[in-house]
C-alpha cells in the first residue's frame, strides 16, 4: 500500500511550475560547483604537458619507501647522472636504476650498466 502525504495530489495537479525549496537550491548549487571543479581539473590535465626524456634531457621518477621524487636534468647534469653507476640516492633501488637507464637511452646519452 502506498502512503502519500496530505496535499500531495493538489500540489502535483496545481497549474504552473513547482517552486524549488531552499534545500533543492542548495543541492543544485553544490552539484553545479562540483561539475565546475571537475571541468577545471580535466581542462588543466589535458592542457599541461609532462616532461619527457629526449634531446639530452632526462626525466626519471623515483619511488622510495617514504615517497617519491622526479629528477629532470639537461646537458652536463644529465650526462653526469647517466654516467654514474647509480644515480644520487639510488643505492640498491634497482627499479630506479632501470628507469634511469631507460631515460638515458631515450635522451641519447651513455647508459650505465644495470644488474639483473
Amino acid at each position: 500500500m502506498l502512503i502519500v502525504p496530505t496535499g500531495h495530489w493538489q500540489e502535483q495537479a496545481a497549474p504552473g511550475p513547482r517552486r524549488t525549496t531552499r534545500r533543492e537550491r542548495w543541492i543544485l548549487g553544490g552539484v553545479l560547483a562540483l561539475v565546475a571543479v571537475i571541468v577545471v581539473i580535466v581542462a588543466i590535465s589535458f592542457t599541461s604537458k609532462q616532461r619527457t626524456s629526449a634531446n639530452g634531457c632526462i626525466d626519471v621518477s623515483a619511488a622510495t619507501m617514504i615517497g617519491g621524487s622526479e629528477l629532470y636534468r639537461c646537458g652536463t647534469a644529465a650526462r653526469d647522472l647517466c654516467s654514474a653507476p647509480s644515480g644520487p640516492g639510488a643505492g640498491d633501488n634497482i627499479s630506479f636504476r632501470r628507469a634511469l637507464a631507460e631515460a638515458c637511452r631515450k635522451a641519447g646519452l651513455p647508459v650505465p650498466s644495470v644488474p639483473g
